[in-house]
């Protein structure tokens, strides 16, 4: 499901492979519960335009695999 998203509270988290690669750790309300959610970019230009100051608009897959588990989004794109 193609989900976009305007999130203001969130962290930057990277890891150490292929280079290096930006994700975002956040939380958002979904059907009235308080989920945790990772966004993975599709492009690393997009990764690197992340900053931790100021609201962001995302566009992306979203995975919800049930209660039990945390959302994805993946192949995300940061939206103007």
């Amino acid at each position: 499901m193609l989900t976009e998203l305007i999130i203001s509270e969130y962290l930057i988290k990277s890891t150490g492979a292929d280079g290096g690669h930006k994700y975002i750790s956040t939380e958002i309300e979904l059907k009235g519960k308080v989920k945790k959610l990772t966004i993975l970019f599709a492009k690393k230009s997009d990764e690197n335009k992340l900053e931790n100051s100021g609201p962001i608009k995302v566009k992306g897959e979203l995975q919800n695999d049930g209660e039990k588990y945390d959302l994805i989004m993946n192949n995300a794109t940061l939206e103007k």
